[in-house]
């Protein structure tokens, strides 16, 4: 009698199923449609950019510049056709709008700023920054964001000013 040893195959796990590959929810308005709120929609790199799934990708309002705005998590994010995406800091309830080019993008606690490529223009350095306003934002270092719990402001730190190309100038 003669036996045949085979060698113990492990055969690979099925492909996850689309809701754990997007365990996120996210809320935006798809196309024709209004606010709302839809599971397993996103989810999250290490850099704060989003993968949204293909089905909800699909359905985004983009607007004349390719862009579209999702909230996933604590944070808006704005995201492109071919959904590339970068996270933004809030405005009034919304997406932090675009001015002069430039719109705040924080992560991990640090601000920086992204162009409507969404591509990272001025790196997250900073602990606090304002809008663009005629070319130059307002930005600091050491300052912490403080409020009375409808209404926010920076307090303290060392604040500078800033070009669209991320040159730094001393404030006046």
């Amino acid at each position: 009698m003669h036996w045949l040893i085979l060698p113990l195959v492990t055969l690979a796990a099925p492909a996850e199923p689309a809701q754990r590959r997007y365990p996120l929810p996210c809320f935006y308005a798809p196309r024709g449609g209004e606010l709302d709120t839809f599971p397993d929609c996103a989810a999250q790199d290490a850099d704060g950019t989003i993968r949204l799934a293909p089905a909800h990708r699909m359905k985004l309002d983009h607007d004349r510049d390719g862009l579209a705005t999702v909230h996933v998590g604590k944070s808006f994010h704005y995201v492109a056709r071919d959904g590339r995406s970068a996270p933004v800091m809030a405005m009034d309830n919304g997406a932090d709008p675009f001015v002069d080019g430039r719109a705040r993008s924080e992560w991990n606690g640090k601000i920086g700023y992204i162009d409507r490529g969404l591509h990272l223009v001025i790196a997250r350095r900073y602990d606090g920054a304002m809008p663009f306003e005629k070319g130059r934002a307002e930005v600091c270092r050491g300052c912490t964001l403080t409020g009375d719990g409808e209404h926010h402001w920076y307090a303290g730190g060392r604040w500078l000013r800033v070009d669209r190309l991320g040159r730094e100038t001393a404030q006046p």
